[in-house]
């Protein structure tokens, strides 16, 4: 498939011409780990290799694409949640906690459309990094994490980081725990709009119903690929 420029994908998405072919969005899972720490809670993030065609570099939540296997499962995007986060971080969780539904834009190559999911763990534990397909891995404070992701040294999605800032807004696991709970999680697409004058803006619609949740929610590059216009 032609990648075509991000203002020509935009466009034809806008207007329907077919010169850009919508991908489907693969069915996908990510696992919010949090433990309690000093300063409220740590999260744990997995920084992706190089090498990864989707997402090279960035700072991830644990997680993948949902399986054959897991579709003998009664919920599969559950039991890709449990089977990713052992299979990249050896860890064998307990509860989950729905926590929020991203769709990846339409004018990108790649596309996911990603459940994530909440687990609190103990403070002690730390797992170990198993997969290939990162090469670090960190717990950090929420606030710290973001604070990395906007002076460039610890790169990330734009979902990871509004899931990073809503995060914030608690400050213990239970508290955290409690808010995931009473959530109602609705599936956020971000839709980018060619403006008058010929700049891309990035409005955050409903992914199913196409509703606008959020005007404008910023000008940043949003390619999950991590390719330029």
């Amino acid at each position: 498939m032609e990648i075509l420029p991000l203002t020509q994908r935009v466009e034809s998405v806008a207007h329907g011409d077919g010169r850009w072919e919508i991908p489907v969005a693969q069915p996908a899972s990510t696992v919010v780990i949090a433990r309690p720490a000093k300063l409220g809670f740590e999260v744990l993030l997995l920084q992706r290799s190089s090498t990864m065609a989707f997402a090279p570099h960035m700072a991830v939540f644990p997680g993948g694409r949902v399986d054959s296997s897991d579709y003998e499962q009664a919920d599969p995007f559950i039991a890709c949640a449990y089977r990713e986060v052992h299979e990249e971080v050896g860890l064998n969780l307990g509860d989950l906690v729905h926590l929020d539904h991203w769709i990846t834009p339409e004018v990108e190559p790649i596309r996911y459309d990603v459940h994530f999911y909440l687990a609190i763990v103990d403070r002690d534990v730390e797992g170990e990094l198993v997969t290939t397909e990162a090469h670090t891995m960190l717990w950090l404070t929420p606030a710290d994490a973001y604070s990395r992701s906007l002076d460039g040294s610890l790169p990330m999605l734009r979902p990871t980081q509004v899931a990073l800032t809503e995060l914030n807004q608690n400050s213990n696991v239970e508290q955290l725990h409690r808010f995931a709970s009473d959530r109602i999680v609705i599936p956020r697409l971000p839709k980018p709009v060619v403006d008058l004058n010929g700049e891309i803006r990035w409005d955050l619609v409903h992914g199913v119903t196409g509703e606008i949740i959020s005007f404008d929610v910023g000008r940043a590059k949003q390619e999950t690929t991590g390719s330029d216009e």
